[in-house]
């Protein structure tokens, strides 16, 4: 993974900063029978949560209140309609917790929504642990 921009965003009044880091090139993508699926595995979150901990500790004296991250995925996939979708990884964490939601084509709809689910529960349990 690339980082694409990291920028921090501060409210009018000064009170809150929203800092957000783009990733480009996330290997999230595996072969599956009838054509690419996010492939969620081990070796992704942990790889995930390292990024995640190390980019909270770079501005650990100047926290700011929210920190988004969004890994989009390196490779493109096209729907039924004809329509390219790459998918997304997006994570939020604010006062120390953290939310994370996929963007899915149909076809991992379909095939792997379950998977995607326990690994979205899983994450963001690992990453409130660190």
């Amino acid at each position: 993974m690339k980082i694409l921009f990291d920028e921090t965003y501060a409210s009018n009044d000064g009170k809150q900063a929203s800092r957000n880091i783009w990733y480009g090139d996330a290997d999230i993508y595996v072969d599956g029978e009838y054509g690419k699926v996010i492939g969620l595995n081990e070796s992704l979150m942990n790889n995930l949560c390292e990024i995640i901990k190390n980019d909270l500790s770079k501005n650990a004296a100047h926290a700011p209140t929210e920190t988004n991250w969004y890994f989009y995925g390196s490779a493109v996939t096209q729907d039924d309609i004809g329509d390219n979708s790459r998918s997304t990884i997006m994570v939020r964490e604010r006062s120390g917790e953290f939310i994370s939601n996929f963007n899915i084509s149909d076809h991992d709809f379909a095939l792997n929504i379950d998977a995607i689910l326990l690994f979205k529960e899983d994450f963001e349990k690992r990453l409130a642990s660190h």
